[in-house]
């Protein structure tokens, strides 16, 4: 099989599988795996952010890291990383073929498939000395849990995919605690009282260790040669400009510092590198058709709180939002939110995948909309064409928007 043909393959694998089932799978691999050098990473939001931080920071220090992400934006090659490249076409095929051939007829998910790949190419391939996997849903049932692991990281956790999760915070809570095994390390951000308890339980029952992320502050400055602001972390670590905006990034910046420093030590030696921490589809600027555009995947309320308060940071006359939103969300309340913020044009699509197609919008959100098309490219057209020099161009909902939107824009700067 060619690259276009094992791609295909993997997307069109259907179900996800019990941990008993994947642990079987994961015996047949017979990896030589250093629970002390994996760094497992949970939450609701961040988690990207937070892992990608963690692997450039190891980098920084002179380790060879493999990161394991997901979604991808535009190549499927981007979840599979080695010291922050993206696997080649090459071994991308090199590690299914390996794969396969252990596996032989077993059926495993798109998801699934990707973590075994991962798998072979950090510890077979490269022989990292650090891996960090981001859990793709939840914690307890993911296929990155089966990763024998002593390190957990537990970002914000917030309501999501309630429909898997469950529908209160403290089910959602348990799920991702699921990463935490016998005498785990866990670094966390601050948890709210009801989670504070939940995670006492865990430590006693696991002799898990907990440690909440250090203290930190979000500084904001502007320089009249700079159009858009700039933000800093501060932390006992040290001040540190990063190039992601906003207190949530803050946030996360300080639970990968805590979690580095831990397992590495000198975090205020190697903070400056939390300038190179480059994480796409977070208010990422790009250039389309002249124009500045941010590509922001906030695809959940929690998240969208988080844009709005970047928001609060910039100067701008009106704001044109670009939204589609994934069938799965709940696009009610998100639209809400944008719709609340004042002089701002909501234009409404579809996402690539998990489509909330343009007729299931509810009638009041279509009618409030400044405008509506199924076609992604339209609608940013519109968008752009409507903003003036002083306004601000924002896509955002989904990071299978941006990913779709950054399939053409790369073409039309």
């Amino acid at each position: 099989m060619n690259y276009e043909e094992i791609v295909d393959f993997v997307k069109n694998q259907k179900g996800f599988h019990d941990i008993e089932y994947l642990k079987n799978i994961l015996n047949i691999f017979n990896f030589k795996i250093n629970p002390e050098r994996v760094i497992v990473v949970a939450g609701t939001n961040g988690k990207g952010t937070t892992s990608a931080t963690i692997s450039t920071l190891l980098i920084e220090s002179g380790e060879n890291v493999g990161f394991f992400s997901s979604p991808h934006l535009k190549k499927i090659n981007e979840r599979i990383k080695f010291n922050n490249v993206d696997i080649s076409d090459e071994d991308f095929c090199e590690a299914f073929s390996w794969v396969k051939a252990k596996v032989g007829t077993a059926r495993m998910s798109p998801f699934e498939w990707l973590t075994f790949m991962a798998a072979y190419y950090f510890f077979e391939k490269k022989k990292v000395d650090y891996a960090v996997f981001e859990v793709g849903l939840g914690g307890t049932y993911d296929s990155t849990n089966i990763i024998p692991h002593k390190f957990c990281v537990i970002t914000k956790i917030a309501f999501d995919h309630q429909h898997v999760l469950g529908n209160s915070l403290i089910d959602i809570a348990k799920n991702k605690l699921g990463i935490v095994s016998r005498n785990s390390i866990v670094f966390h951000t601050a948890f709210d009282l009801e989670i504070d308890e939940l995670s006492k339980e865990y430590a006693n029952k696991y002799d898990a260790k907990f440690f909440k992320a250090c203290d930190f502050s979000m500084e904001v400055e502007r320089e009249p040669s700079h159009r858009y602001p700039q933000f800093f972390v501060k932390t006992r670590f040290g001040k540190f400009k990063m190039n992601l905006p906003g207190k949530r990034a803050a946030e996360n910046t300080a639970l990968a510092l805590t979690t580095f420093d831990y397992i590495f030590g000198n975090a205020n030696k190697y903070g400056h590198a939390i300038e190179k921490v480059n994480w796409p589809g977070r208010m990422q600027l790009i250039k389309y058709k002249g124009r500045d555009v941010f590509l922001s995947g906030d695809h959940n309320p929690n998240g969208v709180q988080s844009l709005l308060e970047i928001l609060q940071h910039y100067r701008y006359n009106k704001i044109h939002f670009v939204i589609g939103i994934c069938r799965t969300k709940d696009y009610t309340k998100m639209l809400k939110m944008f719709f609340d913020v004042p002089n701002a044009y909501i234009y409404l699509t579809e996402t690539a995948e998990k489509v909330l197609l343009i007729n299931e919008y509810d009638c009041e959100s279509l009618a409030k909309a400044k405008y509506v098309t199924a076609n992604q490219k339209e609608a940013l057209d519109v968008a752009v064409t409507n903003a003036s020099d002083d306004d601000l161009v924002i896509v955002t909902g989904s990071l299978y928007l941006i990913g779709k939107i950054l399939s053409f824009c790369t073409n039309n700067s």
